[in-house]
């Protein structure tokens, strides 16, 4: 419990007037300084029974970065009390709006709310793509008069996801990756399994003329299906002299302009249908029309390194000014980010899934906008804002 700015002018006006009744006689002193050590003393009463208070907050579902967002705080106690909420946004994360108040930073947001009163919201923009610890908050209950506070910090913490940035390939890049991808699966066929007699209805050709002639009898060659004739092979990596810290005036490091290509190149394809294979300096996973997320929150965390040795049909190399998309002996180069970046959550055929839906499986909306309603401007955001840790009240000031 500490004084306010009214709560130390008050203070001043006290120390002056037993000054003052020093020089002039106690009447000075009865007429200024008692009220004001009743006020003191009633605001001292007041917040000792404020009430006890926790905080749950909901964060928004995962999206790019550069995109808004709400989160959601609900204060819980055992009856309605005025306060003010403190929330501490870690970096790489930024206030929709700027913060208000004494003592408030870059680093943190400002909303007045009430204990046991309705959900209070704030607006926030992730400017960089990875896991953000937000928390934990500051609940500030002052009296009503506006002499005293107290603070109690609540240590729940919840981490937000932010995908990188996913755009729009530009120019005919786009056209020329889907057509190349798509060319090779019509070319290729199944693998050859065995041979066997020629029966009526089979495809003349598949007749293998040399163990025909052998056998004196017409032989057919069989094969087994592709498991997956239209699977894209991506490989992606940091060129070695890249360093830690780009020169393309966007202040993203090559690590994360690798991110954001890989990202962007994969829904394109996804939205075309093909399944991604990802390999990174971090790993591999796997995309697929209706389960784009796994890929985009690996890319939200890989780290920037070497490009895979592992042959690719597409190739993508970040250095310390630009970045280069490889693929059918061609290469592309792109200054800064390559297309412009776009929320997920604007897709106008996406319907939201029920929170208890969202993130659950294969069969989830935001992911099957990905490969059948997905328009240029995206695909469908995540279901689920974090986790997050217990609560845990740290102290009371």
């Amino acid at each position: 419990m500490r004084p306010t700015r009214r709560g130390y002018a008050v203070v001043g006006v006290i120390v002056a007037a037993v000054a003052a009744g020093a020089v002039f006689g106690a009447r000075a002193l009865d007429a200024v300084v008692l009220p004001g050590l009743v006020a003191l003393v009633a605001a001292a009463i007041q917040l000792r029974g404020a009430p006890q208070v926790d905080v749950d907050r909901t964060l928004p579902p995962a999206d790019v970065a550069g995109s808004s967002g709400t989160v959601t705080l609900e204060l819980d106690g055992d009856r309605t009390y005025p306060v003010t909420v403190r929330d501490r946004l870690p970096e790489g994360v930024d206030p929709e709006t700027p913060p208000r108040g004494r003592g408030a930073g870059g680093d943190e947001t400002v909303v007045d709310a009430a204990v046991d009163g309705d959900p209070v919201t704030y607006g926030i923009v992730p400017q960089r793509r990875g896991e953000h610890v937000v928390g934990p908050a500051t609940v500030v209950a002052t009296d009503v008069l506006g002499l005293l506070e107290r603070s109690t910090v609540i240590d729940r913490r919840d981490t937000l996801v932010t995908f990188p940035r996913v755009g729009t390939l530009p120019g005919t890049l786009g056209a020329e990756l889907q057509a190349a991808y798509q060319s090779r699966a019509t070319t290729q066929r199944d693998e050859f399994d065995d041979l066997r007699e020629y029966v009526r209805g089979d495809s003349l050709r598949d007749i293998h003329w040399k163990s025909s002639a052998r056998h004196d009898e017409l032989m057919v060659q069989e094969f087994t299906d592709r498991a997956d004739p239209e699977r894209v092979t991506v490989a992606i990596g940091v060129d070695e002299g890249a360093g830690q810290v780009g020169d393309d005036g966007t202040g993203d490091t090559p690590a994360d302009r690798m991110a954001a290509a890989a990202a962007t190149v994969s829904v394109a394809l996804v939205r075309g249908g093909a399944s991604v294979t990802l390999t990174t300096p971090s790993g591999t996973v796997d995309a697929s029309p209706g389960r784009i997320r796994p890929a985009l929150r690996h890319l939200a965390v890989a780290a920037g390194g070497r490009v895979p040795a592992a042959e690719a049909d597409v190739r993508v190399v970040a250095d310390g000014e630009a970045v280069s998309i490889r693929f059918d002996g061609r290469e592309h180069r792109f200054e800064g980010r390559v297309g412009d970046a776009v929320s997920l959550r604007e897709v106008t055929e996406y319907v939201d899934a029920p929170p208890e839906q969202a993130g659950s499986g294969p069969d989830d909306p935001a992911d099957a906008v990905a490969g059948s309603a997905a328009t240029d401007r995206g695909v469908a955001s995540d279901g689920s804002g974090g986790s997050a840790s217990g609560p845990e009240r740290r102290g009371v000031e």
